[in-house]
């Protein structure tokens, strides 16, 4: 099973994406009603851009994490070339 850490990334991608779906409508969203003052509805604009860049930053931090450990444990395991 050499593709079972592999498939456990894609699956972490997965369930990530859905996650952060589930917490983009549930939470970002629906952050209030809409200000009818431009500097109320320009924070509240920012507010949600920090947010969705927040959660983009999080998958790919996760998505790099994971990659990293598969490598290292991969070249620890690799076979020493002899001289």
């Amino acid at each position: 099973m050499k593709l079972a850490p592999l498939i456990g990334i894609e699956a972490v991608a997965f369930l990530l994406i859905i996650a952060e779906t589930v917490l983009f409508f549930d939470f970002v969203v629906p952050l209030g009603p809409i200000p009818h003052s431009l500097t109320d509805y320009t924070g509240l604009a920012l507010l949600k851009l920090i947010l969705i860049i927040a959660l983009v930053a999080l998958w790919f931090v996760v998505m790099v994490g994971l990659t990293r450990l598969y490598v290292r444990s991969r070249i620890a395991t690799a076979p020493k070339p002899s001289t």
